[in-house]
C-alpha cells in the first residue's frame, strides 16, 4: 500500500513539471498525458510498421538490384540514426505537439517553422491515405476476386474512417491499439520469420543464404547505380514515422526523457527486425525469384503457403492487417497532432475552429474529420493508384528532416537552443549537435535525390513541387504578414500563471492498464 502511494506522489509530481514545462512553453495542459515510455515506443514503431513496408515493397530490391540490396539496410541506418540523436536533441529540449514545425518555429522564426510544419503536414496526409489503399491493394483481394480500382478504393475509404473513429474515441483507445499492434508485429511477424528461419534447414525448395549475394535484377540487365538507389528505396520507406513518439509530447509523461529514447528505440529495433526478416524471408523463396514475385498474392503470402500450409499463412495476413491499422490510426494520431499545434498557433485557414479540443475525449476532433476529409480526398484523386498517392510521402518526409536540423544548426551557432540541467540523463549530443545535423542533412539531400531525380521518380519530384508550393502561396499571401506583426506563431511569452486544478486532472486521466503501468 506504501508502495503504491509513493508511486501516485511520485506520478503527481511528474504530472505538475510537465505542466509547468508546458506553461514555460506559452501553452496551458488541455491533452490527456497517458503515454508513457512502452507506449511512446509503440507509436513510433507503428509509424514504421516493418510488416507493412515488407509487404508493400518486397519486391523493389530484386526488381533493381538482387538480394544483395539487402545490405542497403546498415548505410541506411547510419544516416537515419544521425538525424534521430538530433531529433531526440531537441525534443528533450521543447518538448511540444507540433514537433519539427515547433522546433524550427522558436529556434529560427515562425516563417522558417511554416515551411518545416507544410512540408511535415504533407508527408503525414500523404501517408494516411497511401496506407489506406495500400491496405486496400493488399487486402482486397481476399474480399473480391480481381478486385477493381473502386474496389481498392472502398476498402481505403473503410480503413480511413475506421482510424478517425478510434482516434476521435480518444488518445488511449488510439494508443492502446497502438501497443496491441507493436506487440503482435514484434511477437507474430518476428515469431513468424523466426518460424520460417527454422524451416530453412528443412525445406527442400529454398533460395537459402545464396540469395543475400546475388546480384542482378530478376529481369535481366547489369546493376546501375541508379539501380542501386531505387532498391534502397526499402529501408528509405521503411524508417520514416519513428518522430511520431515527439509529436505526441504533449500527451507523454516525462517527454523530456521518454520521447528522444522511444524514437532511438524504434530506429534500432524496427532496423534489426526488418533486416532479419527480410533475410529470412528472401532465404525462403522457393523455385525462382521470378516465379515467387510474379504471383497473384503478395509474396509474403504465397512464402507461407507453400512452405506452411494455409493455416500460417492466413496468421500472417491477420499479422500483417493488424500491423497496417495500427500504422494508420497511428498516422492520423500524429498528423491530427501536427494540424491541431499549426492551428493553435493561428498558421492554418479556419484555426478558430481546428485549435478546439474536445472537453470529453481530449482530442481535436474537428481536425481529425480534416484529415479523414483529406485523405477520402487524395484516395479518390489517386484512382487506386498507391505510388500517386506515397510519391511524395519520402520526398517530404525528408524534406522536413533538413528543414530541421537546418535549423538546428543556425540556432546552435546563434545560441537559441535551451539548456537542459546537467546530470539531467536527458539526451545531449553537446557539441556534436552541428556534425551530427551536417551529417545527417548530407545523407537526407542524398536521398531526396534519389527520389525524384531518376526518370521513373520524376512523379515524385513533380508532385512535390506542387505540394510545396502551395504552402509558399499560402505564406506569401497570408502568413507572412500576421508572422510579421506577431499575429501568428507560437506564444512569445511564458504563462505566467500556476498550473489550474483543471489541468492536474487532465493531465492525470489515465486509463492505468498494464502497459501504462509497465512503462512507467
Amino acid at each position: 500500500m506504501r508502495n503504491d502511494e509513493a508511486d501516485n506522489v511520485k506520478e503527481q509530481a511528474q504530472v505538475e513539471r510537465d505542466i509547468k514545462d508546458l506553461h514555460g512553453l506559452g501553452y496551458r495542459q488541455t491533452l490527456r498525458r497517458t503515454i508513457g515510455s512502452f507506449t511512446s515506443f509503440s507509436l513510433g514503431f507503428a509509424m514504421v510498421s516493418i510488416t507493412a513496408a515488407v509487404f508493400t515493397v518486397f519486391s523493389s530490391p530484386f526488381d533493381n538490384v538482387g538480394g544483395v540490396a539487402i545490405w542497403l539496410w546498415f548505410p541506411v541506418l547510419a544516416g537515419v540514426m544521425a538525424i534521430t540523436l538530433v531529433y531526440g536533441h531537441l525534443s528533450a529540449r521543447l518538448p511540444l505537439t507540433g514537433y519539427a514545425y515547433q522546433w524550427s518555429a522558436r529556434l529560427v522564426n515562425g516563417h522558417y517553422g511554416w515551411f518545416t510544419g507544410w512540408a511535415a503536414m504533407l508527408a503525414f496526409t500523404a501517408g494516411t491515405a497511401g496506407l489506406s489503399i495500400a491496405m486496400g491493394s493488399v487486402f482486397a483481394p481476399y474480399l473480391w476476386d480481381n478486385p477493381t480500382r473502386h474496389q481498392v478504393q472502398a476498402f481505403g475509404v473503410v480503413m480511413i474512417i475506421l482510424g478517425c473513429v478510434i482516434n476521435a474515441i480518444g488518445v488511449r483507445a488510439a494508443t492502446w491499439i497502438n501497443n496491441l499492434g507493436a506487440m503482435v508485429e514484434l511477437v507474430g511477424t518476428v515469431g513468424l520469420a523466426a518460424l520460417m528461419g527454422v524451416g530453412l534447414f528443412f525445406f527442400a525448395d529454398k533460395e537459402g543464404p545464396s540469395v543475400l549475394f546475388q546480384t542482378g535484377p530478376v529481369g535481366g540487365g547489369g546493376v546501375t547505380f541508379t539501380a542501386i538507389m531505387l532498391a534502397v528505396l526499402l529501408p528509405v520507406y521503411t524508417l520514416i514515422g519513428w518522430e511520431g513518439s515527439a509529436d505526441l509530447a504533449e500527451e507523454t509523461r516525462d517527454p523530456r526523457r521518454v520521447a528522444p529514447r522511444a524514437m532511438v528505440r524504434t530506429v534500432l529495433i524496427s532496423t534489426a527486425a526488418g533486416f532479419f526478416i527480410y533475410a529470412i524471408f528472401s532465404m525462403a523463396i522457393p523455385h525462382g525469384i521470378k516465379g515467387t514475385l510474379e504471383q497473384n498474392e503478395s509474396p509474403i503470402i504465397y512464402l507461407f503457403r507453400f512452405h506452411f500450409g494455409s493455416f500460417v499463412a492466413v496468421m500472417m495476413e491477420l499479422i500483417a492487417f493488424i500491423a497496417f491499422l495500427s500504422a494508420l490510426i497511428a498516422n492520423v494520431a500524429v498528423c491530427t497532432r501536427l494540424i491541431y499545434s499549426l492551428s493553435r498557433d493561428k498558421m492554418l485557414p479556419g484555426w478558430q475552429v481546428l485549435q478546439r479540443v474536445n472537453t470529453r475525449t481530449r482530442t481535436p476532433l474537428y481536425v481529425i474529420a480534416l484529415v479523414g476529409v483529406i485523405a477520402l480526398i487524395l484516395n479518390f484523386a489517386s484512382a487506386g493508384i498507391v505510388t500517386r498517392i506515397v510519391s511524395i510521402v519520402g520526398v517530404t518526409y525528408y524534406a522536413t528532416y533538413v528543414l530541421t536540423m537546418g535549423g538546428a544548426i543556425w540556432a546552435d551557432r546563434h545560441n537559441r537552443i535551451p539548456q537542459v540541467p546537467q546530470g539531467s540523463g536527458y539526451m545531449d549530443l553537446g557539441k556534436w549537435l552541428t556534425p551530427v545535423a551536417v551529417f545527417g542533412i548530407a545523407f537526407a539531400l542524398f536521398i531526396m535525390a534519389y527520389l525524384t531525380l531518376p526518370k521513373v521518380n520524376h512523379t515524385a519530384g513533380e508532385y512535390s513541387i506542387y505540394a510545396l508550393a502551395v504552402g509558399i502561396v499560402w505564406w506569401a499571401v497570408y502568413l507572412r504578414p500576421k508572422l510579421s506583426k506577431g499575429e501568428a506563431g507560437p506564444p512569445p511569452e511564458a504563462l505566467s500563471l500556476a498550473e489550474s486544478g483543471d489541468e492536474l486532472a487532465i493531465a492525470s486521466e489515465s486509463a492505468r492498464d498494464w502497459t501504462e503501468r509497465a512503462s512507467q
